[in-house]
This record gives C-alpha cells, sequence and structure tokens, in this order.
C-alpha cells in the first residue's frame, strides 16, 4: 500500500510541474467562478436551492449534482500555487481510485480502536466522532481539557484536539522553530492525556497547531504508528501545496492514515450555494485522486456567517454529500462550524441541525465541536464535544425527511442569531477541568436543550444520550 500511494502521489508531483500555467489570480477570479457557471448552467442547477427544505432527499437532484460534479474534476483539476501549475486527471485515473479505495478504515489499536466504514444518505451504521477541532486553549488548560474530551469512550472514537496558545510560554510563530517545537510538544502532551483518561490506543489525528507544515514535521514522529492519522488542509478553492505534499509524504514515512480536506465557501470563489456544492463535490473526487487521501475532510462554509448552519450552507453540504455518499465508496470527514460559543443554547442547536444533517445525508465521520467559531481562546469545553457525539451518533438511521422536519423546527430558535451569535463561557465559568464536571449552569442548560429536542422528534432517548446522561449525573453526584 505504501509503494502504491507513493507512486501515484509522486506522478501528480510531476504533474504540478509539468501542468498547464496559469496565474494564481486568474484561478481565482476567473476560471473557477466561470467554469462552476457554465457547468452549472449546462446541468440546469442554477436555482436549486431549496430555502424551505434545508435537509435535501432529492435523489435525482444530487445524482445530476454529481455528474455535474465529475465533470467539474476532469475540466480543472488542482491548482499547485508554489509552481502555478494544474494538475490534471483523466476519467481513468479517478475510476482506477474508486476501484482500488478501501472498504474501510482501522483506527487506533487495542481496546480504543475503531472502524471507520462508506456511509450512504439515511445509513443506520453508526459514523466516527473526532474531537475536538482546533480551538485555542492556554497551556495549563490542554491536558485536563483533553483527558475530559476523550473520557467517556462511547462518544469520541478520535482524538484531533486543541490548539495551543504558547509553547513553554513562549507565543508561537507559524514557519518558526516555535512551530516544530510545538509539534513536537503538542503530540507528547496528546499521549499523556490519552493515558491519563484510560485510553491510550485511541487515533490522533495530526498536529491541531500545525499551521504550516514545520509543526507536522515535527510532531508526527511522536504519533507514529498505523492507527493514526496524518492531516492536510489545502486552500480555497480547488488548490495544493508543496506544504500538503509535506505533511502527506511524512505521515505516509510514519505509516499513518491520510486525511485530507479542502472547502468550497459560498459568497468565495465558487460563488452562490449551487456553485459552493458543485466544487465540494469535485474536491472530494480529486484529493483521493491526486493527494491519495483515505478519507476526505471537505464542506461547504457560508463566508458571510462565519460558519455552515444557516439554511444555505446547511442545504448545500446535505446536497453535496449525498451526491457523493450515493455514488462512490469515498469515506468522508464532514464537519459543523458552530458559531455559538460554550454554554449556549445557540451552540446546542447549531450542532444539532449540522450534524443531524451531515449523518442522514453520508458522512463517515465528523470532527467536532467548533464552539464560538474557534475565535477565542479557552473558549471550549468537555460538554460540547460529548453533545456532538450524543447527536452525531443517535441519528445514524433517520430518514432525511425526518431530519429536514425536525432542522425546520430547530432553525427558528437560533438562524436570527447568525449575524451576531452568542459568545458564550469560558471553559472556567462552565466546566470543572479538575474533577471532569460541567457546572450547574452548563449542566441544567444541557439538560433543557436536550430534552426539548427529544420533544420534538430528534432521537436522544436512544444509544448514547441515556447511557452519557446516567454517567454525567453519577460524576455530578461525585463532586459538586
Amino acid at each position: 500500500m505504501f509503494n502504491y500511494k507513493v507512486q501515484r502521489l509522486l506522478n501528480n508531483l510531476d504533474k504540478a510541474y509539468q501542468g498547464p500555467i496559469i496565474p494564481m489570480k486568474e484561478w481565482d477570479t476567473r476560471i473557477i467562478p466561470k467554469t462552476i457557471k457554465g457547468i452549472l448552467k449546462k446541468y440546469n442547477l442554477q436555482n436549486t436551492l431549496d430555502m424551505e427544505n434545508p435537509i435535501s432527499s432529492n435523489d435525482e437532484l444530487a445524482d445530476t449534482f454529481f455528474r455535474a460534479g465529475w465533470e467539474l474534476a476532469l475540466e480543472l483539476g488542482l491548482y499547485c500555487e508554489d509552481t502555478e501549475r494544474v494538475i490534471k486527471v483523466t476519467e481513468e485515473e479517478i475510476l482506477e481510485c474508486m476501484r482500488d479505495y478501501p472498504s474501510q478504515l482501522i483506527l487506533g489499536e487495542g481496546q480504543d480502536q475503531v472502524v471507520m466504514k462508506p456511509r450512504r444518505p439515511e445509513d443506520p451504521h453508526t459514523p466516527l466522532l473526532a474531537a475536538s477541532l482546533g480551538i485555542v486553549c492556554s497551556e495549563e488548560n490542554y491536558l485536563p481539557l483533553v483527558q475530559g474530551i476523550v473520557k467517556y469512550n462511547k462518544l469520541v472514537d478520535v482524538l484531533h484536539g486543541p490548539t495551543l496558545a504558547t509553547v513553554f510560554g513562549r507565543e508561537i510563530r507559524s514557519g518558526t522553530p516555535y512551530e516544530t517545537l510545538m509539534g513536537n510538544y503538542e503530540s507528547h502532551l496528546k499521549k499523556e492525556a490519552l493515558w491519563r483518561a484510560g485510553r491510550p490506543g485511541m487515533a490522533c489525528t495530526g498536529v491541531a497547531g500545525a499551521v504550516t507544515e514545520y509543526g507536522h514535521l515535527g510532531g508526527a514522529p511522536a504519533v507514529a504508528g498505523q492507527g493514526n492519522v496524518t492531516m492536510s488542509l489545502c486552500p480555497v478553492e480547488l488548490k495544493c501545496t508543496f506544504s500538503n505534499f509535506h505533511r502527506i509524504i511524512q505521515g505516509l514515512n510514519y505509516g499513518h492514515k491520510l486525511r485530507i480536506g479542502g472547502f468550497s465557501y459560498i459568497g468565495g470563489y465558487a460563488g452562490s450555494p449551487e456553485g459552493a456544492a458543485l466544487a465540494n463535490i469535485a474536491t472530494d473526487l480529486l484529493i483521493p485522486t491526486i493527494l491519495q487521501a483515505d478519507y476526505t475532510s471537505s464542506y461547504v462554509y457560508d463566508i458571510h456567517l462565519f460558519g455552515n448552519c444557516g439554511r444555505k450552507a446547511l442545504w448545500a453540504n446535505s446536497v453535496a454529500h449525498q451526491a457523493v455518499s450515493r455514488n462512490t465508496g469515498f469515506m468522508r470527514n464532514k464537519i459543523v462550524n458552530e458559531t455559538g460559543g460554550p454554554c449556549t443554547k445557540m451552540f446546542m442547536y447549531e450542532s444539532a441541525v449540522g450534524l443531524m444533517n451531515h449523518c442522514v445525508s453520508g458522512a463517515s465521520k465528523t470532527t467536532q465541536p467548533r464552539s464560538a467559531g474557534g475565535r477565542y481562546t479557552d473558549y471550549i469545553t468537555p460538554m460540547e464535544a460529548w453533545w456532538c457525539g450524543d447527536v452525531f451518533k443517535s441519528c445514524a438511521g433517520m430518514t432525511r425527511k425526518e431530519a429536514n422536519e425536525i432542522a425546520n423546527k430547530i432553525l427558528p430558535k437560533y438562524e436570527e442569531k447568525l449575524m451576531a451569535p452568542d459568545k458564550g463561557l469560558p471553559v472556567n465559568e462552565c466546566f470543572d477541568l479538575k474533577n471532569q464536571v460541567p457546572l450547574e449552569n452548563y449542566r441544567e442548560l444541557y439538560t433543557e436543550v436536550r430534552e426539548e429536542l427529544i420533544d420534538i422528534g430528534m432521537p436522544l432517548d436512544k444509544c448514547f444520550g441515556d447511557w452519557y446522561m446516567g454517567k454525567m449525573e453519577q460524576r455530578h453526584r461525585l463532586f459538586v
């Protein structure tokens, strides 16, 4: 497997030196918008956005979007910023990638090992949760925070982790030796947190604080092994860099699985929600083919809202997810960007709708949470991760129509706040990290919202929810 991936990766790296030369500004401002608009028009996909049904269940529409996304992938390829050349692929190369793609991935080892599988829309197979997204936290909070996030093994399957604010008290500057040191430091802290939580075999994903390849190169050796994952995120839109190749090759050197992402922005170069959905489909086809991803981590983001829990992004994500889920066996890690902060109803509502959408549309995995949009230091607690696991796993097997009906009941509770979201509270004001229990204000809010959503039909009384609530009650009685 190693040699086969390396050979294909090298062939595509060669193309980065041999493909057609295009100035980056032309790619961004002329080629991307013009090509996407042309293909949308060709397939009669313009103005298909359905604001009344943010979670689509239209299979014919998803399949048409897939055909259009396939054509976009073949016409454009990925643009390499470093050489200003385009890495093109053939239809045969995409088909070959689909043919050789694994039927499952094994992450972690021992009792903490989990299996990721492709999922189709409305799939009853339970998806995986990685926690958390790279929200900045204070150096002194890192160990107890990560320990709390991964403690309950029915909710969190893979560790991604927050981002360190400092390294040994020094400010971390990207692309400098501080970042290289941070990568190694973060990886060792992750391993210690997993040991403290009694989950030493849990898979780790990349270096959350690695803004450039230096942090990843510094951190990968400390988390070597077949069960761990390298993360490499590409620039918007339909682009890659040598930094991506550095991370991928280093990941292969250490036996990692490859999680590679590339986002599509509503209001960016892709334009409309329809255009962003189309670009996202092409991204999910090109990244495994060109960059040899074991699974992709790509999704649609609304640049106007600094998140993806509004109706436009929900719809675009549902259509794009379903297009790929119905027509390939690719595994994908789809992310919700909540804008509400910890200890707010807004966060819980956004997570509920976004993760329900991803689950019923066929995502194999998610990485959560992005509380407060990742804008503030220490605005993350284990509670958000536990809530995301509760929702994402419990919604397996729901129909898209059921999910759409529930989404339309929850959206009015938060959508008017999306331009000015509730900031919430930092971890020390709503969670006791020492004893690993939420403070009373967060515990009461969590219980209230959870019961409210059960009453409107979200299946949170099944599966993981009841188990988790029992655990939280036990710990609350012990320490509070």
